[in-house]
């Protein structure tokens, strides 16, 4: 059962969320009872809509007043915390109108959640994890006798030998909806790992550090590819773990498009883009890309990750072999570089990561 929440968090949330929608908001508890509420006469009401969303954990829509029992119109939306479902927040007004505000009423409560829980527990385990990985890689140094205290409470015996770490960013769109549900999953993915530290870093990101090779991101990199990038770093001692976690963030940055793992050592042209400053790469991107569209970066995505076979492009673009070499050829009208050429088609190239990594 999920913990109660106070009533002046209850009531602080509905009045952050009034702000944004300007629609009066009822924070509904799982059995029902609004317990906060925009507009004072509710305060206590039973809420049968909100009920039904707790029990359900679906969005409940209700089409209509009802005078006589006080029913009004609006969506209930099921608020997911820590893998439970902790109350339901109901928006008033046409359902068509308020519904755009409900996933975003659900994100800003979590976020009011999570900074509640991390003010009242700004002490406790996972707090303290965090701030030890953060300053891991940030490069800053770590009190040893805070350090020895946290691997202590999480099973740590000792810092020696070969630690690596990796990065997850979620997909935003499902990350602002779901969160709880991921959270699970990675929470339990990482706990199977044996030695490790993990945390969540605002708004999207996860941090893992473990000791010896962190195994099993392949099948969690496959069972959720349209949900999750993965970035795995070197492997280092632990006084350098910053380095890895450096590694992550730019293997991250240097995925391909279809990818959703890599690992640092796989990169090669990608480890000296990563040093151009952003000038430069702007430069650049003018120079080689400014003459071409959407169409024309996506044909050549496909066509390098095919290495350059016409046959295959053409076969992955459903598109004939002479329209293709039409297209490559008006590709190096517009851009001054012809992709058939291999000196030019490693400027295009070159560029092309040199824009996914610069987004």
């Amino acid at each position: 059962m999920p913990a109660p929440i106070h009533l002046q968090l209850a009531q602080q949330i509905v009045e952050t969320l009034k702000s944004i929608c300007d629609h009066d908001i009822n924070y509904i508890d799982t059995a029902g009872r609004i317990c906060a509420s925009t507009d004072e006469s509710r305060l206590d009401d039973y809420h049968e809509g909100g009920h039904q969303a707790a029990l359900t954990g679906e969005i409940i829509t209700i089409t209509e007043d009802d005078p006589l029992t006080g029913v009004r119109r609006g969506i209930n939306m099921p608020i997911r915390f820590r893998g439970d479902t902790v109350a339901v927040i109901g928006i008033t007004g046409e359902p068509d109108e308020v519904r755009k505000y409900a996933y975003l009423a659900q994100r800003i409560t979590v976020l009011l959640l999570r900074e509640h829980e991390m003010d009242v527990k700004n002490h406790n385990l996972r707090t303290q994890v965090h701030q030890v990985i953060m300053n891991i890689k940030s490069g800053e140094s770590v009190n040893r006798d805070f350090l020895s205290e946290v691997l202590e409470r999480t099973g740590i015996r000792s810092t020696s030998g070969v630690w690596q770490a990796a990065v997850f960013q979620l997909n935003e769109r499902y990350h602002l909806s779901n969160l709880s549900m991921i959270e699970s999953v990675l929470a339990q993915t990482f706990e199977q790992m044996g030695e490790c530290l993990y945390t969540y870093n605002y708004p999207n990101e996860y941090i893992l550090i473990g000791k010896d090779e962190l195994k099993g991101l392949e099948y969690l990199a496959e069972k959720y590819r349209e949900i999750m990038k993965i970035g795995i770093g070197t492997k280092e001692k632990f006084s350098s773990l910053h380095r890895s976690c450096h590694a992550a963030s730019l293997a991250i940055r240097s995925l391909s498009p279809g990818q959703n793992i890599l690992y640092f050592e796989d990169l090669n042209l990608e480890l000296l883009l990563a040093g151009v400053s952003t000038r430069t790469a702007d430069m650049y991107l003018q120079k080689c890309l400014n003459r071409l569209d959407e169409a024309d970066i996506s044909l050549l995505d496909v066509y390098f990750s095919s290495d350059m076979s016409l046959k295959d492009t053409a076969e992955k673009l459903f598109m004939h072999k002479n329209t293709l070499q039409y297209r490559l050829n008006r590709i190096r009208e517009r851009s001054g570089y012809d992709p058939r050429s291999f000196r030019d088609a490693v400027v295009l190239y070159a560029a092309l990561r040199l824009k996914k990594m610069s987004k």
